[in-house]
């Protein structure tokens, strides 16, 4: 079986190229590496191998982030990998599932898989969006609702979307009235005042983003700028709302999502001064 079989958006680790194999490594090496360290500090087996597949998922996950959100500049993503590597060292892995749905999130905006998100894809996201929400934060359910809704009207639309769509709004509005209360009451002003900051400094990588020379890679067919730009504004609108409401620690918890968004720019300043300083 073949993963196309069972989802449309998948994009899976062709070790073929060098820097797969470098993601695959790296991985592999934080993984044990947080073993290692976990240990030493005194916790038991199980909670060090937690913690260990927990950071090197973190890692590989900054690193596929930042691959959707720069898909013409693949190296962007090892910056990205070290920053989530640099915050694993100060702060706890990550919260693993809205990394997960924000990821889902943009394979189905910006279509860098090709082909538009297939009946699983659409039915997980607004399963995992509706789960999320559950938790407090209906800011899943709403992006998820206007990621549908983006699917539907941007170039090579997937009309089918708009239905879905309902379907999330609707499960956002379950979740409003069955789950956990929003965390309205104390949000976090300074966690979102830095992810403000952050935003702003991705603004070049939005702005190259006018022209896209990556393909999908199902189909081999021009991906459209203003998908591209379209899922990498979802991302800094969900980043920005879940440090305002996402509770304690909201940044450590979406750190892969902001290792991507400051790791994207530091490559572009990179290119940017090198192009600008070689010979003509």
């Amino acid at each position: 079986m073949k993963m196309t079989d069972i989802t449309s958006i998948g994009r899976p680790i062709d070790l073929h190229y060098p820097t797969n194999r470098a993601i695959a490594v790296v991985t592999l090496v934080v993984t044990i590496g947080g073993l290692l360290w976990q240990r030493l500090t005194g916790a038991p087996w199980p909670a060090s191998a937690l913690w260990g597949v927990q950071a090197g998922v973190a890692v590989f996950l900054a690193w596929a982030l930042c691959r959707e959100l720069d898909p013409d500049h693949p190296m962007a993503a090892f910056p990205a990998a070290g920053i989530a590597l640099l915050a694993l060292l100060l702060w706890r892995p990550p919260r693993l599932a809205p990394i997960f749905w924000l990821l889902i999130l943009l394979r189905v905006v910006n279509r860098t898989a090709g082909a538009p998100a297939g009946l699983l894809d659409i039915l997980g996201l607004v399963a995992l969006a509706g789960w999320l929400s559950l938790r407090g934060n209906w800011g899943y359910g709403v992006i998820t609702t206007l990621a549908l809704c983006l699917d539907a009207i941007l170039p090579n639309p997937a009309r089918r979307q708009l239905a879905f769509a309902v379907l999330a709004a609707l499960a956002t509005a379950a979740a409003a009235i069955l789950g956990a209360p929003p965390p309205w009451e104390a949000p976090s002003l300074a966690s979102g005042l830095i992810a403000l900051g952050l935003s702003l400094v991705f603004l070049p990588v939005i702005i190259s983003a006018r022209s896209v020379k990556s393909v999908g890679d199902q189909t081999g067919d021009p991906l459209k700028p203003v998908r591209v730009q379209a899922a990498q504004i979802l991302a800094l609108l969900a980043g920005v709302e879940m440090a305002f409401l996402g509770g304690p620690s909201p940044l450590a918890a979406l750190s892969p999502l902001w290792a991507a968004v400051v790791g994207a720019p530091l490559a572009w300043l990179y290119r940017t001064l090198t192009s600008s300083n070689s010979p003509s």
